[in-house]
């Protein structure tokens, strides 16, 4: 075997290496995408989201009458990296790590460990929330709901609140539906 011939085997053998490796850092890291993106990871395995998860349970859109739910990703991850392309599966690498890294830091601070100071910063997350939807005008909400349907609703009411939204700059969804996600108040 010449020299030359054993330096291209040992660059392809580099190379299918590196290609396997690559394969398994995409696999793993899209596994991982998917189970922090559940209701059971949101839920349980992150302390400071136990109270916003007990919520959420109350709200409409863990227990639809029509048996349709919406999961936190669902709401909180930008919809279109449900189906995402290349350059939206980054962008949904570095929105979940930002969300994350926030969420540790103010666990790690002690500003959310208990309910009592979630509830004194839900004002603050709420308003996170708000802005965020705002920016990107209710996209999360119009993944499943199709404002040109409601605003053309046989239900007379929902036609005529939803019908000016058709041309709207922006729709917040949440402005109106506020309790849509999360309901804080207990039940009596």
């Amino acid at each position: 075997m010449t020299s030359g011939t054993r330096t291209w085997l040992g660059t392809l053998g580099i190379l299918i290496v590196g290609a396997l490796i690559g394969i398994a850092g995409l696999a793993i890291t899209n596994e991982m995408v998917h189970a922090t993106g559940t209701n059971e990871f949101c839920g349980t395995t992150c302390h400071s989201m136990q109270w916003v998860y007990a919520a959420y349970q109350r709200g409409p859109h863990a227990k639809s009458r029509t048996g349709v739910t919406a999961e936190c990703g669902d709401c909180h991850i930008p919809y279109e990296s449900h189906h995402a392309s290349s350059l939206q599966y980054v962008q949904l690498l570095a929105y979940k790590a930002k969300s994350g890294a926030i969420d540790v830091y103010h666990e790690m601070l002690g500003t959310i460990d208990t309910e009592q100071k979630w509830q004194k910063e839900r004002d603050h997350f709420s308003g996170d929330v708000k802005a965020w939807m705002t920016a990107n005008h209710s996209l999360t909400c119009r993944g499943c709901h199709d404002l040109s349907k409601m605003a053309n609703s046989a239900k007379p009411a929902v036609a005529e609140m939803h019908a000016p939204l058709l041309k709207a700059e922006t729709v917040v969804c949440i402005e109106c539906h506020t309790n849509a996600g999360h309901v804080y108040e207990q039940p009596k």
